[in-house]
């Protein structure tokens, strides 16, 4: 039977139309594969990223001494090493072959490992190693907790926070007198410290010199990041007799008495002379009624500070950043 013209074009234009379909769908399809892989792919590159992890458990603040309870186990997405993340070996000590050893104190107790973070990092933070350091200066026998109510305190000081004392004289000389330490509790005027014998022999013979010679004082610097930096090297020559007494006195350890006789005698502060030339002579002239105006200007300082200091302690009431814990 003859098919109408019309009837032809008709079914041509179906099956043409038909056919495009199809390939349209084809490609639809195609391109669906193609992105149901590329997610696939993407997903599996996510999930080889994903590791268990220590994270910081609460904020960490620069310089403070950090134990595995500061850290908690977490599932995360990370580029960082394994082996560059904190784990408990970081916590443990090595003798010279690389084998975990055990350490005791005096008293016979097991030692801890003391280790302090470098940098302040929030809560969830992944800890690498790089970011903490075991801590060179152990707790020894002749330390003791020691409140100071005459040193000059920052307006912004708080428990945990890093400082050097500094005797500065009216002269214009300034004095490192104890280098690098916590502050283990601080009030509006008060602050304790861990001391050992001769530090506190040192701090002692300055405090009486500040309280001697007008227009000197005692005040304390705080370290910016205690855990990067360095601790300062002490500049302050104690007397003569104190000199004899700390190395008199049996409290004290030989590292400590041969490395205060050195800085005294020998080495490139010149102790011995930057005493005889500046921190005598400042004592003599006090003694002949050296003007007041110093200490006028240092009374003004002093009031500033610690009216600064009173509203700074006074909204950090009932925080464990302030006041004895």
């Amino acid at each position: 039977m003859p098919v109408n013209p019309m009837q032809r074009r008709a079914r041509n234009s179906f099956l043409i139309g038909f056919l495009v379909a199809l390939v349209i769908m084809a490609l639809v399809v195609l391109a669906l594969l193609y992105q149901i892989k590329s997610i696939k792919e993407a997903k599996e590159q996510i999930e080889k990223r994903q590791m268990k992890v220590l994270v910081a458990a609460d904020n960490l603040e620069s310089g403070e001494k950090v134990t595995m309870e500061s850290f908690i186990t977490s599932t995360v997405q990370t580029t960082v090493p394994s082996d560059q993340i904190v784990s408990d070996d970081d916590f443990l000590f090595y003798d010279a072959e690389g084998n975990p050893v055990t350490k005791y104190n005096d008293d016979g107790s097991e030692r801890q490992k003391e280790v302090i973070i470098k940098v302040s990092v929030p809560a969830g933070t992944i800890v690498t190693k790089d970011m903490i350091e075991e801590v060179d200066n152990p707790t020894t026998d002749d330390q003791r907790i020691v409140e100071y109510n005459m040193i000059l305190l920052p307006s912004q000081l708080k428990n945990g926070d890093y400082i050097d004392i500094r005797y500065s004289i009216p002269t214009g000389e300034d004095y490192i007198v104890i280098s690098k330490k916590k502050v283990e509790a601080t009030t509006e005027t008060g602050i304790w410290l861990k001391m050992s014998e001769d530090e506190i022999l040192t701090l002692g013979n300055a405090i009486v010199e500040a309280y001697t010679m007008t227009g000197s004082k005692i005040y304390a610097s705080k370290y910016a990041e205690p855990g990067m930096q360095q601790a300062a090297e002490p500049t302050y020559p104690v007397s003569s007799k104190v000199l004899s007494l700390i190395d008199a006195n049996p409290n004290i350890v030989e590292d400590a008495k041969k490395a205060l006789v050195d800085r005294y005698y020998a080495n490139d502060f010149a102790q011995a002379g930057q005493r005889n030339e500046h921190i005598e002579p400042a004592l003599d002239a006090e003694r002949a009624n050296m003007p007041s105006a110093v200490e006028s200007g240092n009374q003004e300082e002093n009031s500033k500070v610690q009216a600064a200091r009173e509203e700074y302690v006074s909204a950090l009431e009932g925080t464990e950043d302030i006041g004895v814990q």
